[in-house]
């Protein structure tokens, strides 16, 4: 018997797979502290001082003689011989076997008289023994076709039922059991089923032939239509990614706005409850002066000294000539208020976003309107509302587009850094082909480059001084342009990615991620500076761009920001949402690159914005109208081109113009 489903996939889950890949087990290391990981995860978590850390109980361990050497788990190997021996098992037909049959599977049980039966002997079985309970095997419960339905009524004597039949009545071509041939049926030319299936066997193979080209012919247009409907399919997840994706934006947005009033509107209240908070406990303070006085004056009223009820009624005046109740601030006068952009509120109620066709033939249709009221038009209102909105000026043309795949290339590229040098050499990290590769601008392949280290894969990349500049985890390779290794540097941390950028042929600058810092290495690989902006609270940074007077633009993706600040650390700017069409809207930086006048061009998903030097907004650059799919890292080269690694490993080049 096949184990329990249920059983199975508990063991596996809880057992036979792995905490980091989540996969099943591939040759089982166990650690010290005994928890057991795939040998390849674990080989990827060793660090530079061979050391790798537990991921469950976060433990240290030397693994410097290697991740192989640590003890092979041989229980969970056994176990999953076990679960594989008992998913591989087939339970074979009983009747089959006990007639010297070939074995068949079985696909049901008959929990009476305990056989195990492959389908024919089940209908059989069933009809024979129409008390016996059957029980499909887990994974064959299915229905009787409509043949053998009709067949299992046919096989019982209409005119008394319960009864199997043995002949066949030509006279009136129907199957009748023994009593109805001996008696309804006794001057009728019968035939007994053996003789009556010898005839009908060669009919019945003429017909299945039949019906074998018609089931092909079923089978292609099933196909025809699973086609179809996986392209609608396709479609529908598309459109709705479409839909989600803009909604997701718009909300964002609004909800940004929201989050940015009930910020004010809560640093507000908590200023004026201070300040009423200071009126209360000036007020309780007098209250208990006066409540302590009171007291006291009772006690001396009680005692009936003379002397002291003369002094008292001064020192009783004098308290309440101090009484005087603190200023409090008006209610009225203070309490927040909200205005609302009705205009903009009726706009996004009563304007649809979106509209759809259904087929070629078909007029886009939009989700109705609510009715709303028809404003009174006025001259002014009607040219407004006919006036076509300016249309942005063209600041970038297509130049070239080429793919960079190779033939010998293991896997789709994917571009993880680009750079150009100073004869116009474009060189691209290829991180999961583990290539440097090198391009002129028209898609010509001049060179491949390897890292030193083999289980190095590049990441970020940046030329200066004719010097290739490469991230691959926590190392810096310092290269030359024919991949000649100069030097290799260990950088701080341990980011997964180190984002690159070069100024001049002076340094290249390093991203630090988490720390939320920059380091500074010359051409010899000494570090020369390290810079972190003063009185910043950062997150995260990404990727960075260096100006012409030396100031970083770094995108902080924790933020989902743009920091500008210089070799002091003095902060210029900081920039998390931009202004499209009057409405404000969150950004989300990836890659940053600067022209030779200082504008800045940001990344996002589906598009490239373009801000002023002093990270001002100024529009969006490119869209997925000009050709983009998903841009990646950009660069600007020696002729003031635009550099664009995509998705899909192609590299774009836009010419543009930005005065």
């Amino acid at each position: 018997m096949a184990m329990s489903g249920d059983i199975t996939d508990q063991i596996q889950d809880d057992l036979l797979n792995c905490k980091i890949c989540l996969s099943r087990f591939t040759q089982p290391k166990m650690l010290p502290c005994a928890h057991t990981y795939c040998q390849g995860c674990l080989e990827k978590m060793v660090r530079s001082d061979q050391k790798v850390q537990c991921p469950e109980c976060r433990e240290e361990f030397d693994v410097s003689g290697g991740v192989s050497k640590l003890k092979t788990n041989f229980h969970i190997n056994s176990l999953m011989d076990i679960i594989k021996s008992k998913e591989n098992e087939k339970v074979v037909c009983s009747c089959c076997a006990t007639a010297g049959l070939s074995e068949i599977a079985a696909v049901a049980h008959c929990k009476t008289c305990l056989k195990y039966l492959c389908p024919s002997c089940k209908f059989t079985h069933g009809a024979a023994n129409r008390r016996h309970m059957l029980e499909d095997l887990p994974g064959h419960g299915v229905a009787p076709c409509e043949a053998e339905t009709r067949m299992q009524k046919m096989i019982y004597c209409q005119g008394h039922p319960g009864t199997l039949v043995d002949y066949l009545c030509n006279t009136c071509n129907s199957m009748i059991c023994s009593s109805c041939s001996s008696h309804v049926h006794a001057r009728h030319s019968k035939v007994s089923l053996a003789n009556a299936g010898a005839t009908a066997r060669s009919t019945v193979m003429n017909l299945m032939e039949r019906l074998k080209t018609d089931m092909q012919s079923l089978v292609q247009q099933e196909d025809d239509i699973a086609q179809a409907m996986e392209g609608m399919k396709a479609t529908e997840r598309s459109l709705i990614s479409m839909i989600e994706c803009t909604l997701a934006e718009v909300i964002n947005n609004l909800m940004k706005q929201g989050d940015t009033i009930k910020d004010m509107l809560s640093d507000y209240v908590k200023k004026q409850e201070e300040l009423y908070k200071v009126a209360r406990d000036d007020l309780q303070l007098k209250i208990k002066k006066a409540k302590d006085t009171r007291e006291f004056s009772q006690g001396v009223l009680d005692s009936g000294k003379m002397r002291e009820i003369v002094c008292l009624r001064s020192v009783v005046k004098d308290q309440i000539d101090g009484l005087q109740a603190p200023s409090i601030p008006d209610d009225k006068k203070t309490r927040p208020s909200l205005t609302v952009n009705e205009s903009l509120k009726n706009m996004l109620s009563h304007s649809n976003l979106f509209s759809v066709t259904f087929g070629e033939d078909s007029a886009p249709k939009a989700l109705a309107a609510p009715a709303k009221i028809e404003p009174r038009k006025s001259p002014a209102t009607s040219l407004l509302a006919v006036a076509p909105l300016p249309q942005p000026k063209q600041r970038a043309w297509h130049l070239h587009c080429f793919d960079t795949e190779l033939c010998d290339d293991e896997c789709d590229p994917k571009l993880t850094g680009v750079s150009v040098s100073s004869d116009g050499i474009i060189v691209v990290a290829d991180e999961d082909n583990s290539l440097l590769k090198c391009f002129i601008n028209d898609g010509h392949l001049t060179a491949t480059i390897s890292l030193p280290d083999d289980d190095d894969d590049p990441c970020s990349v940046a030329i200066f001084d004719d010097t290739i500049t490469c991230s691959s985890g926590n190392r810096l390779y310092m290269l030359d342009m024919d991949g000649t290794m100069l030097r290799k540097l260990f950088l701080r941390g341990s980011e997964s990615v180190y984002p690159l950028a070069a100024y001049r042929d002076e340094y290249v600058s390093v991203s630090e991620g988490s720390m939320c810092s920059l380091s500074l290495y010359n051409i010899n690989g000494k570090m020369v500076d390290r810079v972190k902006p003063c009185g910043y609270e950062g997150v995260r940074f990404l990727f960075l761009a260096i100006n012409s007077d030396e100031r970083f633009i770094v995108a902080d993706c924790g933020k989902k920001c743009i920091l500008i600040f210089d070799r002091d650390g003095f902060v210029f700017t900081t920039c998390d949402q931009v202004n499209m069409n009057g409405v404000g809207r969150a950004i989300s930086p990836y890659s940053i690159c600067t022209d030779e006048d200082d504008n800045i061009m940001v990344t996002e998903r589906n598009r490239i914005l373009l801000f002023w030097p002093g990270g001002d907004f100024r529009e969006e650059l490119l869209t997925t109208a000009n050709g983009l799919h998903k841009p990646r890292v950009i660069t600007v080269d020696n002729c003031n081109n635009l550099v664009v690694t995509q998705g899909n490993g192609f590299i774009t080049v836009y010419q543009l113009d930005l005065s």
